[in-house]
């Protein structure tokens, strides 16, 4: 991977960087949809967005790339949500370029509707980032580029973290760091899913009779938060059901990217079971493509 640049404006910052161009996996609910490499693709063109004051990648970010060439010739496209064993979540697409050159290239990103728990407001007008970028074909010999032996391909496992001089990852706390009361962890769907809750959570769940239930999805190797999924729970106190319904996506900045809700008891939860109704819709590099799919309820 090579980095193009990192800007920060306000509280966000905009990471850009590409690689040699490769297929990845689109997700429609259950279902996979290869995307091959075509014989025009010069570039794997990637951006990464987060916020500099809780620390916390925005999954959701949905920015647009814009790019003009050396002979002034411009194109644009949306990135896809992506998560990659190397990367953990960004956005991402094969792009064709053209001649050899330096190229503007402007990151428009709208700062995500997300849910947090945090009482202050926060900035929600879009923000362009600007780089830079000197494309030349035989530059990209010089790429890292990891093979995974035949041996390891198709086994559990995951490479770990490159390097990203100084761009936060998408990575979730350890279950022994998650704040609150961690109720427990379990894996499914090949995910680890640990589950926490609390009594209050900055604007969420601040009344005595209200409870914060957390359910944090990740990979379960390099932590890799797992957004875009369809997440919901049941919870019973003193034997009665007190909750059924929705998980929200929820950004906290020590908490992470999550699914939460507020609970409506003041008495502390006894049974907690957690679904996940849909797949993480996020599109997959090389090594997630059948990852995440199959999920079963956990109970703690």
């Amino acid at each position: 991977m090579e980095m193009v640049g990192m800007q920060t404006k306000g509280r966000y910052a905009c990471a850009l960087s590409y690689t040699w161009p490769h297929r990845f996996w689109l997700v429609r609910g259950s279902d996979t949809d290869q995307v091959d490499v075509r014989g025009a693709d010069d570039v794997h063109m990637m951006a990464a967005v987060w916020d500099t004051e809780t620390g916390v990648v925005l999954p959701d970010a949905s920015p647009s790339i814009e790019y003009t060439g050396p002979e002034d010739e411009s194109e644009s496209f949306s990135p896809w949500q992506m998560l990659s064993q190397r990367m953990g979540v960004h956005f991402g697409d094969n792009v064709t370029l053209g001649p050899e050159g330096v190229y503007s290239v402007s990151v428009q990103v709208a700062p995500p509707s997300t849910r947090r728990t945090e009482t202050e407001s926060v900035p929600t007008d879009p923000l362009t980032f600007d780089f830079e970028l000197t494309f030349e074909r035989d530059g990209m010999e010089s790429l890292s580029y990891e093979d995974i032996p035949a041996d390891r391909e198709g086994t559990p496992g995951a490479v770990d973290p490159m390097d990203m001089h100084g761009v936060t990852q998408s990575r979730a706390p350890t279950a022994d760091d998650l704040p609150g009361t961690v109720r427990g962890s379990e894996s499914t769907g090949g995910a680890e899913l640990v589950v926490s809750t609390h009594d209050e959570r900055g604007r969420l769940a601040a009344g005595d009779d209200e409870r914060y239930l957390v359910a944090s999805l990740r990979t379960p190797h390099n932590r890799y938060v797992l957004p875009a999924a369809s997440v919901s729970a049941t919870a019973e106190s003193g034997g009665e059901s007190v909750f059924d319904d929705d998980l929200r996506p929820t950004l906290d900045s020590d908490l992470g990217y999550h699914y939460g809700a507020v609970v409506p008891t003041g008495e502390s939860l006894d049974d907690i079971t957690v679904r996940v109704d849909t797949p993480p819709q996020v599109s997959r590099h090389e090594g997630y493509e059948t990852a995440f799919f199959d999920f079963d309820a956990v109970t703690l």
